[in-house]
C-alpha cells in the first residue's frame, strides 16, 4: 500500500490542497508549527476513507482525489460535485475497486477531532458487531493509550520465537512471562438496561450476556482455554452475579492458559487475535486484560507496570508488526508530543526496525512538531507544512533548516549544529576526544579533571554531542573513524535509558560498575563508558540491585548530577521521581542543570570528584 497523491478541495485551512508522495520510503513525516494544518490532513484522510468504506451511507463535505497503489493495482478515485470517478471513468459504486484493508490511527489525545472521528466510526461498527458474520471486521482501527494493555498482552501471548514478542521483551526489559492471562469481562453496551441479556444459568444458553455472530464464536473458543489446573493458587475467578445490596457484580474474572490459547487459535495470526479481543473492547465487554511478568531487574510486575512514555516508544512497532500482512494506511498524529526530548530523538529508530513485509504493505504518515524527533530521520529533506498567503502548502525542506525552524529556541543544539561543532573540534585538534551526551556533562567533566589533576595538561578534548541517541550513532555508524583515521574516541553515557545506546557499542571490557562499565568498539579504537556508580547506598541502589548485585540496565537512574548527592547543602537539587514507582531520586529539573554545572559544581571539594578517577585513569592510559 502506497499513497501517491491527494487533492482536497476545501477542508478547514486546506484549500485546493495538493500533495504528492515520492514513494521512496514507507514512512512520510510531516512537520510544522501548531496551526499549520498537519492534523487537518489526517482528519481529511479519515473522512475520505470513511466515505469510501461506507460509500452511499456517509456524506462528505468536500471534493477530493486520491491516488494509491495496492500490489500491482494503481487506483485513482475522484469525488467531484457528488460524482464518483475511478481511474477517470464515471462510476456509481466502488465494486471491484481495491481499498486498503485497514486504516490504523494512533491518536495521543491532543487532537479531539481525530478522537471524535474514530469514535464515531466505532459507534456505527458496534451496532453491527454482535451479530456480525465471521468475515466481518472494521476497517478503521483507532489505537490510543487505552490500548497499552491489550497490545502488550497480545504480543506476550505469542510463542517465544515470535520476532515482535522478542522485540517487546528486549525493549521493555521483560525477562519471563507468566503462563496465564487474566481477563475481566463486564456487561457489554448492547446489554445495558436490557434484562433479556441477564445471566441466569451461566451456561451455553446465556453466558457472556448472550452474544451472537463472531463474538459468540470467539468467546466459545476462548472458553476452551480457561485454566483448570487444580494446583493453581487460590484466586477469585468465574462469574460474579449482580449484588443489589452493594450495587456491584455482573462481571467475569477468568484465567486462560496462554499455551491453550496458542493451540486453540493456531489458525489466527497475532493481528487476527488482536482484532477478536478488540471487538470485545469495542462492545464495552473487555474491562481488563493483563499478564504477570518478571523484569530483568528481578522485580515482579504486570503488563500495566509500564508508563505511557516507556510503552509509547514501541507503539509504532507493535501496531505495524501486528498488521504486517495487510495493506494498511497508518496515521500517527503527533505520537511523540508527550515524550521527553531524548525519547523523541529515539522514537523513529523503532520504526526502522520493522520487517520488510510490514514496510511493503504499510504506508505510515506521521505528524510531529518536535525537532528532536526528526533529527533521527535519514532523509535529507522533510515535508513541512507552511502557510503561504491564505493557503497551506507542503514543501520539501532540507532537514537542518526544518530543525532550526521547529526548535525556535526550545532546544539549544540542532543536529546540524552538533555535527558542525564536533567537526570543528576534530579539525582543530589531533588527540583523543571524550564525547558526552550534553553540554552540562562536558562542563562537569572539565571541572572534575581540574579538581583531580590540578596543573596537569589534559591530552584529550571533551566535547558534547546532541543527545545519547546522537552520540550512539556517532560512534556506531563509523563515519567519524573514516574521516579522522587514527584518532581515539571515548563516549560517556548516563546510566539510565541510555544504557540501551551504550549497549550497542561493542564488547564489554570492564564489568565493575563502580569503575565505569566499559565497551570497546569491535573495529576501531573507541571506548564507551556508563557513568561510574558511587559508593553512596542511596544512589548505588538506583543502579545495582542489592539482592543480586546486578544492574537494572535501562531501568537504572543515574545522571551525572546524582554523583554529587549527599554533599552538604545540595539537598535542594534532588527530588523523588514521581513518574517512577521505585522511589528513585532525580535531579530537580533540566532547567537547573546549566546553573548547577557552571556555578555549583566548581565550588565542590576535590574529594567528591574521586568517583571520576577510574575513568580518567583509563583514558590517560590510552592517550
Amino acid at each position: 500500500m502506497r499513497l501517491q497523491s491527494i487533492y482536497i478541495s476545501d477542508y478547514k485551512n486546506l484549500k485546493n490542497f495538493k500533495l504528492e508522495f515520492d514513494g521512496q520510503s514507507f514512512i512520510d513525516v510531516f512537520v510544522g508549527k501548531n496551526g499549520t494544518g498537519k492534523s487537518n490532513l489526517f482528519e481529511a484522510l479519515i473522512e475520505i476513507f470513511q466515505h469510501l468504506y461506507e460509500f452511499g451511507k456517509y456524506d462528505i463535505s468536500f471534493d477530493y482525489s486520491i491516488k494509491y497503489q495496492i500490489g500491482p493495482a494503481n487506483v485513482e478515485i475522484t469525488w467531484q460535485r457528488n460524482n464518483l470517478f475511478i481511474n477517470g471513468a464515471s462510476r456509481k459504486t466502488l465494486r471491484g475497486t481495491s481499498l486498503p484493508d485497514n486504516v490504523l490511527i494512533y491518536y495521543s489525545g491532543h487532537n479531539t477531532k481525530v478522537t471524535d472521528l474514530v469514535q464515531s466510526y466505532e459507534e456505527s461498527f458496534k451496532k453491527a458487531i454482535k451479530r456480525a458474520e465471521i468475515t466481518d471486521t472494521r476497517e478503521f482501527i483507532g489505537i490510543g493509550k487505552e490500548y497499552k494493555q491489550l497490545l502488550l498482552s497480545i504480543l506476550l501471548m505469542q510463542k517465544n520465537d515470535n520476532k515482535a514478542k522478542r522485540f517487546i521483551c528486549q525493549k521493555l526489559g521483560i525477562k519471563t512471562v507468566a503462563p496465564l492471562v487474566k481477563v475481566i469481562l463486564q456487561r457489554p453496551s448492547y446489554a445495558e438496561g436490557n434484562s433479556t441479556y441477564d445471566i441466569v444459568n451461566n451456561d451455553e444458553t446465556d453466558r457472556y450476556w448472550k452474544p451472537a455472530g463472531i463474538t459468540k464464536i470467539f468467546l466459545d473458543r476462548l472458553s476452551r482455554c480457561i485454566d483448570k489446573d487444580l494446583g493453581s493458587p487460590v484466586r477469585s475467578e468465574g462469574y460474579f452475579p449482580v449484588d443489589d445490596e452493594y450495587d456491584r457484580g455482573d462481571y467475569y474474572i477468568l484465567y486462560f492458559s496462554i499455551e491453550k490459547i496458542q493451540e486453540e487459535f493456531s489458525d489466527l495470526s497475532a493481528q487476527e487475535l488482536f482484532r477478536q479481543f478488540d471487538n470485545l473492547k469495542t462492545l464495552g465487554m473487555l474491562q481488563d486484560i493483563s499478564i504477570d511478568i518478571k523484569l530483568d531487574n528481578g522485580a515482579d510486575a504486570t503488563t500495566d507496570y509500564f508508563s505511557d512514555g516507556q510503552f509509547q516508544s514501541v507503539y509504532i512497532y507493535s501496531i505495524i508488526e501486528l498488521f504486517k500482512d495487510r495493506n494498511c494506511l497508518t496515521l500517527l498524529d503527533e505520537p511523540d508530543c508527550f515524550l521527553h526530548p531524548e525519547w523523541q530523538f529515539n522514537f523513529l529508530n523503532q520504526v526502522f526496525e520493522i520487517t520488510d513485509t510490514a514496510a511493503k504493505n504499510n504506508h505510515v504518515l506521521m505528524s510531529s512538531h518536535s525537532a528532536s524527533t526528526i533529527t533521527s530521520l535519514t532523509d535529507s529533506h522533510i515535508n513541512i507544512f507552511e502557510i503561504s498567503g491564505n493557503k497551506v502548502v507542503v514543501n520539501r525542506i532540507a532537514k537542518p533548516d526544518v530543525i532550526k525552524s521547529l526548535s525556535a529556541g526550545l532546544i539549544t543544539l540542532s543536529e546540524s549544529e552538533a555535527r558542525l561543532s564536533i567537526h570543528h573540534v576534530l579539525n582543530n585538534t589531533t588527540g583523543a576526544v571524550v564525547f558526552t551526551e550534553g553540554i552540562t556533562d562536558e562542563m562537569i567533566l572539565e571541572t572534575a579533571w581540574s579538581k583531580l589533576f590540578p596543573g596537569e595538561t589534559r591530552k584529550f578534548e571533551i566535547q558534547n554531542a546532541f543527545s545519547c541517541g546522537f552520540l550512539r550513532n556517532l560512534i556506531k555508524e563509523g563515519e567519524i573513524f573514516r574521516n579522522y583515521p587514527g584518532r581515539i574516541f571515548f563516549s560517556v553515557f548516563d546510566f539510565d535509558e541510555a544504557y540501551d545506546d551504550w549497549n550497542q557499542l561493542g564488547a564489554e571490557i570492564q564489568s565493575d560498575p563502580c569503575k565505569c562499565l566499559t565497551k570497546k568498539h569491535s573495529t576501531y579504537e573507541a571506548y564507551s563508558f556508563l557513568l561510574p556508580v558511587p559508593q553512596s547506598p542511596i544512589i548505588s541502589k538506583q543502579v545495582i540491585n542489592p539482592n543480586n548485585g546486578k544492574t537494572y540496565g535501562n531501568k537504572s537512574l543515574l545522571t551525572i548530577e546524582l554523583l554529587f548527592h549527599g554533599i552538604q547543602g545540595l539537598d535542594k537539587y534532588f527530588v523523588v521521581d514521581i513518574e517512577r514507582t521505585d522511589g528513585f531520586l532525580k535531579f530537580i529539573s533540566d532547567k537547573a542543570k546549566e546553573t548547577f554545572a557552571k556555578d555549583v559544581v566548581p565550588t565542590i571539594e576535590p574529594t567528591h570528584f574521586e568517583v571520576f578517577r577510574p575513568m580518567f585513569d583509563f583514558i590517560k592510559s590510552k592517550c
